[in-house]
């Protein structure tokens, strides 16, 4: 992606592998150590925590990316087995999640775009 790839060209140069790094330049130990501090930063940057849908009050998690970024993904057209190659998911009953999501809100939009064509009609708009 052009827009990933300026982000990354924007990066101080360096001869480690891995470019987001702990207080002390070294990769993370954890994928927990790496969502707590992924946690710190969105609260420094600002963001409130949300209410999920079971009603419990959650910060931002790194997994968070990753759902945003397949759920945009299969609103953008994005195939099942498109999706697992990104997401690297090895069966598809994860990822058909995203895809039936996109596909029910698309069908909620084109039938309330043809009840307001259906109204309009009605009313000689």
């Amino acid at each position: 992606m052009p827009s990933l790839q300026a982000a990354l060209d924007a990066m101080p140069k360096s001869e480690a592998l891995a470019f987001l790094t702990n207080d002390y330049g070294r990769p993370f130990a954890s994928a927990a150590a790496f969502g707590n501090k992924f946690a710190k930063w969105c609260m420094a940057a600002g963001l409130k925590p949300v209410v999920c849908e079971d009603g419990k009050i959650r910060n931002y998690r790194a997994h968070g990316l990753r759902k945003t970024a397949l759920t945009t993904l299969a609103h953008s057209g994005a195939t099942l087995p498109e999706l697992m190659a990104i997401s690297g998911h090895a069966t598809p009953t994860e990822c058909m999640h995203y895809i039936e999501e996109a596909e029910q809100e698309q069908m909620a939009e084109a039938a309330m775009a043809k009840l307001t064509a259906t109204e309009r009609e009605r009313h000689g708009a």
